[in-house]
């Protein structure tokens, strides 16, 4: 089993996890990508919520757990909460959403 066919069953593992805590329909694409990225995160991520869904791409050998849920949480966040932007209180239920 290659490390990305391991990484996709963890993202969309914990994509539907925290979908279901937050109460919010969304669809995932997921991407990998061959090659370290510029900056220095190893997962990427955006939210369309007119459409309902989040698109991360994924540099799977560097990627860490910890990582992935963040960015899931963020966008999944921008989802539920398009109103709230990137304010305080959008943070405060992004790390509510990363909580268990």
């Amino acid at each position: 089993m290659t490390v990305e066919i391991e990484v996709k069953r963890e993202i969309e593992r914990i994509f539907e996890e925290k979908k279901k805590k937050l109460g919010v329909e969304a669809e995932l694409d997921l991407e990998f990508l061959d090659h370290p990225p510029v900056v220095d995160k190893n997962v990427y991520g955006e939210a369309f919520p007119e459409r309902k869904r989040v698109m991360l791409d994924v540099f799977a050998p560097d990627a860490t757990t910890e990582e992935i849920e963040g960015i899931i949480c963020e966008e999944l966040g921008h989802i539920k909460y398009p109103e709230l932007r990137h304010g305080p209180e959008f943070w405060k239920k992004v790390r509510e959403c990363k909580c268990e």
